[in-house]
């Protein structure tokens, strides 16, 4: 009999630790997703033309969150980007790497941030929300580093969100350890983490149809800023849904630490429209933004895409992308034409 009881005891605490173990995982939550984005594109320049197949910033990446009561939640993420054209993973190797917290306080993260986080980025999640790409923002049709500045990704970063409050949110960061070595917002070499700092803010408000933000980022070191070191910046940003066509623009004004002969303030503006129908997407951007380093001349760009989505995750596109790097050069212009599939899962 005691053996018989001592079963039923041994069952009993396994199932009741079956039954802890699943509410544990009821609680907590890991979501595998990403991104395989590929095009064979057409691209004649200053050197003539040529033909190539070019990945636009694919990714696959984790994300996960627990439920600690009482409203509170812990959240962490993990994204890897790699080249779906030839399999290199990129330099760095993960795009973002962050844990945090996120509850009626809003959400604070810390890590390598971007704006797939719990926390967005202050300065390019403005970007995202009010304006649309030409299919992507990568390859030929990327902007977001090349013409706005928009500095998404950083490391060793700490991150806020507030909550909504009436339609406002208030996004900031913080960065201690220099700028992306992908994308640099400086130009002089950075010897430690306590020699840089970089800080970003972003003001967004969102009722309905509408939406804006504002945006203000300054770097600072302990030595001081060098020649063409990135200064400081201002953004604004609005967009509208009329529903049978989306109307957006983007003003601003980066502040370097220019020279007699390189400038130190450098204005950019964006203006574009979407217009969605069904599975159809036509999307047109012209954007300028004046030449830091020849005070004579200014980068424009246009660009036009088509897109069909075949489902919620798969989409074959077509671009057309018109670059001018310097009116100041004559035979700089390149453009670029291309024909890919984007996929999501």
């Amino acid at each position: 009999m005691n053996g018989i009881h001592t079963r039923r005891a041994l069952g009993r605490a396994c199932l009741g630790g079956a039954l802890a173990l699943a509410s544990a995982a009821a609680d907590a939550t890991v979501t595998l997703y990403g991104r395989i984005d590929t095009d064979i594109e057409y691209q004649k320049g200053p050197d003539g033309g040529a033909t190539q197949m070019t990945d636009n910033a694919s990714r696959w990446g984790l994300r996960g969150s627990e439920e600690l009561g009482g409203g509170l939640r812990a959240a962490f993420g993990l994204e890897q980007g790699f080249g779906a054209d030839n399999g290199v993973a990129t330099t760095p190797q993960f795009r973002n790497a962050f844990v945090g917290l996120q509850g009626g306080f809003g959400a604070i993260a810390l890590g390598r941030l971007d704006s797939a986080t719990i926390v967005g980025s202050p300065i390019y999640s403005q970007v995202t929300q009010n304006i649309d790409f030409a299919i992507h923002d990568a390859g030929a049709t990327a902007i977001g580093t090349r013409v706005l500045n928009a500095r998404n990704r950083v490391s060793n970063a700490l991150g806020y969100m507030t909550p909504s409050f009436g339609g406002f949110s208030l996004r900031a960061r913080m960065n201690l350890g220099g700028p992306d070595p992908a994308t640099p917002n400086t130009r002089s070499p950075v010897q430690a983490e306590d020699d840089f700092r970089q800080f970003d803010l972003g003001l967004n408000y969102s009722a309905g149809k509408f939406a804006a933000g504002l945006g203000y980022s300054r770097d600072a070191k302990s030595g001081g800023l060098v020649a063409n070191d990135f200064r400081d910046k201002v953004q604004a940003v609005a967009s509208y849904d009329f529903t049978v066509i989306n109307l957006y623009g983007i003003v601003g004004r980066d502040r370097y630490a220019g020279t007699a002969t390189t400038r130190t303030d450098v204005p950019y503006w964006l203006v574009g429209f979407s217009v969605p129908y069904g599975a159809h997407k036509v999307t047109v951007n012209y954007m300028q933004r004046a030449v830091q380093r020849d005070p004579q001349g200014r980068l424009s760009k246009v660009q036009a895409s088509y897109g069909y989505s075949l489902s919620k995750r798969t989409m074959p596109y077509v671009f057309f992308d018109r670059e001018d790097p310097n009116s100041h050069k004559s035979g700089d212009t390149v453009t670029t034409v291309g024909v890919g599939i984007q996929h999501k899962f």
